[in-house]
C-alpha cells in the first residue's frame, strides 16, 4: 500500500490538515481553543471534551484495558503488516475510532511486541492513521505506533499533531520513544501548548538534566491553563529551585517565578499534586525566598505570594520543627508589615476597572485594608467580575453589605431573571448573569433580613443550583419575615425539582432553618 492510497470513508478533513492551517495561522505558540474537525454536537448543560477526560483519567483514574479491541486491533495490524490493502486501513481506522485510546495504546504496543511484526510496516500504518485519520481514537493510536516504530524522519509530525492538545499525550510519550533527544523534543512541544498538553509534556521532564529545560520549567514551564499545582512540584524539584535562588545575585525574574512556585505550593497542599510538605528543601528555600524578598522592589505579584505562604505559616501544619516555623512566621510577618507593600496595594485599588484590580482585593484582603468603595467602583466597571462579588460580601460590615446589595441591585439584571423554575444546570456563557446572582445571594446567608429582592428572584429563577442556593440562604437565617415565608410557599408550588420542593415545604413549615440541615 503506498502512501496516500488510502482514505477513511468520512469526507472529514484530516487531523493533520486541521494542524497544517492553524500551523499557518498561529505559528508555534499555543493555539487558541479550536473545535476538531470529528467535533460531535455539543449537549446542553456542563460539557466536558475529551482532552479534558483523557487529562483526569490519566491523573486521577485506574487505567482500564480493552482485550477485546486489542485482540482485533493487533490482528488487523498484522494482517496489514503482512499484505497492506486499502480496505483493512479503512477496517482499522474505523474499529479504532470506536475505542479508547487510552484504554487500548499500551496494551496494543505490548501485544505488537510480542507477535515481533515488522516496524518498518507498522510505522508506515500508524503514519497513515496519522496523516489521514478523520476519528481521533484512530489518529492517537497511530501517533502511538509512529512513537513505538518511528526514528527521526517522524519529529515533525509528532511535534505539529502534538501542537493539538488533543493528541499531545500520545505525541509527547511518540517523542521519548522515537527521537534521540527526546527530552528537546518534548521541551519544544511544550512550549507549543498550555493546557492538559502542558501539563502532560512537563511531567516528563521530570528526569531532564538539560540546564536550558530546567530553567524554562523553573521560570514559566510551570504555568498552564488548567491548574498551576500539577506542575509545581516539579518545577521546585526538576526546576532545582533552592539552587537557583542560591546564586549570589539571582534576577527579578528568577526570584518572581520561584515565589510563584512557592505560594502555588503552599495552594496545592491537599490538591491534585504533592504540595509544600512534600517538598525537601521547602525550609531553606522559603527563607532564602523571603530574604529575596526583603530586598526587591514590591508588585501586586510578589505581595500576594509573600501573603499566600505567611497565611499558610499561620494556620497550615507541615509538619516541620517549631523553631523553623517560629523564624519563617517573623520573617513573613516583616514582609507583610511593610509600608510601601501596604502602599502599592492601596494603589492598586484606586485603579477600579483594571486587569490589576482584583490582584490587589486580593492582598488588601488579606492585609485587612479598607476595599469597599474602591470595590463597588470596580463593579460599576466591571458588573461581570464574580471574584469581586464574593469579596465584596466576604470583607464588608454591615453597612457597606447593604451598600453592595444597592449595588446589585442596580447593576443586576433581576427581573429578568425571575423567569420562572426551570430543570436548567446553570452551565454555559449563557447563565453569566445567573452565576453573579448565585454568588451574591450565596453571601446573604450571614446577613439575616438583606437582599430581599435578590433571594425572591433566585427562587424564582430557571436554573436549579440556583434556587437551592435561596433556600440554603434563607435556611441560615433565624428567622424571617411572613412575606418571605409566602414566597417560599409559591416557589414550593411551582418547584420542579420533588427534592427542593420537599425542603421548601419544610422551611416554609418551621420557619426557621436552623433547625434543618439543607443539602442540594
Amino acid at each position: 500500500m503506498s502512501p496516500g492510497s488510502w482514505r477513511p470513508a468520512d469526507e472529514r478533513p484530516s487531523f493533520f490538515a486541521h494542524a497544517l492551517t492553524m500551523s499557518a495561522r498561529f505559528g508555534s505558540s499555543p493555539w487558541p481553543a479550536d473545535d476538531l474537525p470529528d467535533e460531535p454536537p455539543r449537549p446542553s448543560g456542563l460539557f466536558i471534551s475529551s482532552t479534558v477526560m483523557d487529562g483526569i483519567r490519566s491523573h486521577h483514574s485506574e487505567p482500564h484495558s480493552d482485550s477485546d479491541t486489542v485482540e482485533e486491533a493487533a490482528r488487523l495490524l498484522q494482517a496489514l503488516a503482512e499484505a497492506p490493502a486499502p480496505e483493512l486501513m479503512s477496517g482499522l481506522h474505523d474499529r479504532l475510532a470506536e475505542s479508547e485510546a487510552l484504554a487500548v495504546a499500551d496494551d496494543l504496543l505490548d501485544e505488537l511486541a510480542r507477535r515481533r511484526l515488522r516496524e518498518d510496516r507498522l510505522r508506515a500504518i500508524g503514519r497513515d492513521l496519522a496523516e489521514y485519520g478523520t476519528r481521533r481514537e484512530a489518529t492517537k493510536i497511530g501517533i502511538a505506533l509512529v512513537g513505538a516504530c518511528g526514528d527521526e524522519r517522524d519529529r515533525d509530525l509528532l511535534l505539529l499533531l502534538g501542537s493539538l492538545e488533543e493528541f499531545t499525550l500520545y505525541a509527547v510519550v511518540a517523542l521519548l520513544r522515537s527521537q534521540p533527544d527526546g527530552h528537546r523534543a518534548v521541551y519544544e512541544l511544550a512550549r507549543r501548548v498550555g493546557g492538559w498538553g502542558r501539563i502532560h509534556a512537563v511531567e516528563r521532564l521530570h528526569d531532564c538534566d538539560d540546564p536550558e529545560i530546567k530553567d524554562w520549567v523553573l521560570r514559566e514551564g510551570w504555568r498552564n491553563s488548567i491548574m498551576d499545582e500539577y506542575l509545581a512540584p516539579i518545577a521546585a524539584t526538576t526546576g532545582g529551585l533552592y539552587a537557583a535562588l542560591l546564586v549570589p545575585a539571582p534576577d527579578d525574574g528568577l526570584v518572581t517565578a520561584a515565589g510563584g512556585v512557592l505560594a502555588t505550593l503552599v495552594q496545592g497542599e491537599s490538591g491534585p499534586s504533592t504540595g509544600i510538605s512534600g517538598y525537601a528543601d521547602a525550609v531553606p528555600a522559603l527563607s532564602r525566598f523571603a530574604e529575596l524578598a526583603a530586598g526587591r522592589e514590591a508588585t501586586l505579584g510578589l505581595v500576594n505570594n509573600v501573603l499566600t505562604i505567611r497565611a499558610y505559616l499561620r494556620d497550615g501544619d507541615p509538619g516541620w520543627p517549631r523553631k523553623d516555623v517560629r523564624a519563617l512566621r517573623h520573617r513573613y510577618d516583616r514582609l507583610a508589615a511593610r509600608d510601601d507593600w501596604r502602599a502599592i496595594v492601596l494603589a492598586g485599588l484606586a485603579e477600579p476597572g483594571t486587569g490589576t484590580f482584583r490582584a490587589a482585593l486580593s492582598a488588601a484582603e488579606r492585609l485587612a485594608l479598607p476595599a469597599i468603595p474602591q470595590v463597588i467602583a470596580h463593579l460599576r466597571a466591571e458588573p461581570g467580575d464574580n471574584y469581586c462579588w464574593y469579596t465584596a460580601l466576604r470583607i464588608a460590615d454591615a453597612a457597606q453589605a447593604a451598600q453592595v446589595v444597592e449595588t446589585a441591585l442596580e447593576l443586576l439584571p433581576v427581573d429578568d431573571l425571575a423567569t420562572g423554575p426551570g430543570t436548567d444546570q446553570g452551565f454555559g456563557p449563557e447563565y453569566e448573569a445567573e452565576l453573579l446572582l448565585e454568588t451574591v445571594v450565596d453571601g446573604l446567608g450571614s446577613r439575616p433580613g438583606l437582599g430581599l429582592p435578590l433571594i425572591r428572584a433566585a427562587l424564582r429563577n430557571r436554573v436549579v443550583r440556583l434556587r437551592w442556593c435561596a433556600l440554603r440562604a434563607l435556611a441560615a437565617w433565624p428567622a424571617m419575615p411572613d412575606e418571605v415565608l409566602g414566597w417560599i410557599r409559591e416557589a414550593a408550588d411551582a418547584e420542579p425539582d420533588p427534592d427542593l420542593r420537599e425542603e421548601l415545604r419544610a422551611l416554609a413549615a418551621t420557619g426557621t432553618g436552623r433547625k434543618r440541615r439543607v443539602s442540594g
